[in-house]
């Protein structure tokens, strides 16, 4: 970046800001101290609710705020307040779930803030082919009941989010149509294996461009990081979209800029170089 720093920070965490074993690299730590003296706010955008957000991200004073849920939340760290929630419908779920009967995949629903699967496709999810390091930071984030999908989605407020896991090329398939035949939902990937649903006009750029909004910042003072095809918006919507070295070509082909491997701590080394 040299001596032009941004006025706000987007970044994604998993393969971006964390390194593919799900840790925070060192360099990147310390950007956030760096970040805090400047007071830059940095805001960590990711699929996962913000409670999973990693601690030592989500309680360091250069964290404001946060999104999760691709969009779907807006989150006021410091006050541990929902500044802007955008739901998907029940019916459209219920809809959803009962197209998908046959096919070999997940059902998450992520909602208030957590994670809800039905037992049986949580104790499934070690056949998807899902790497290792992945799986156990979805099995952590998941909370297994033995409830179905509509008891699920009776008992919750409002439901944020649905992550699809599929098995094989023929689920994947599958699922693509079902799920492009409801217009109330949207569909983005955050991993190789699965499709994340929110509700239409709603995805990670969506809420940065609220966020900015709310705090008085031009989004062309932003800068956004990224990976996955879940983080395209958001680099357009940011003044600088900045693609990681390991981003899927999708994020390539929109970024402004590329920085190094997300284990070479490539988002740090792009804004201190």
């Amino acid at each position: 970046m040299g001596s032009s720093w941004p006025r706000i920070v987007f970044c994604d965490m998993d393969d971006t800001f964390l390194g593919h074993d799900k840790h925070v690299p060192p360099a990147n730590r310390a950007l956030l101290d760096v970040l805090h003296a400047r007071g830059v706010p940095f805001v960590p955008c990711t699929g996962r609710p913000v409670s999973a957000v990693p601690n030592e991200v989500l309680d360091h004073p250069a964290t404001q705020f946060a999104i999760g849920a691709n969009g779907a939340v807006v989150h006021d760290v410091r006050s541990d307040r929902r500044l802007c929630v955008r739901g998907i419908s029940k019916q459209a779920v219920l809809s959803l779930y009962d197209r998908v009967g046959g096919i070999h995949t997940t059902f998450d629903v992520f909602a208030d803030g957590e994670v809800f699967s039905e037992r049986v496709r949580y104790d499934a999810m070690g056949t998807y082919g899902i790497d290792v390091p992945c799986l156990e930071m979805l099995r952590r984030v998941r909370q297994p009941v033995d409830l179905s999908v509509p008891q699920i989605v009776q008992r919750v407020g409002v439901v944020e989010k649905i992550t699809c896991f599929w098995r094989t090329q023929e689920d994947r398939e599958r699922l693509i149509e079902v799920i492009d035949q409801e217009p109330l939902l949207s569909r983005s990937s955050g991993h190789p294996k699965n499709f994340e649903l929110q509700a239409a006009g709603v995805c990670k750029g969506s809420a940065l461009t609220w966020l900015c909004a709310h705090l008085g910042i031009d989004v062309a003072h932003a800068v956004a990081f990224g990976d996955a095809p879940n983080d395209v918006s958001m680099l357009l919507a940011a003044g600088d979209g900045v693609a990681m070295a390991n981003a899927h070509p999708q994020v390539l082909a929109v970024a402004n800029h590329v920085a190094g491997d997300c284990n070479d701590a490539g988002v740090a080394r792009y804004l201190i170089a």
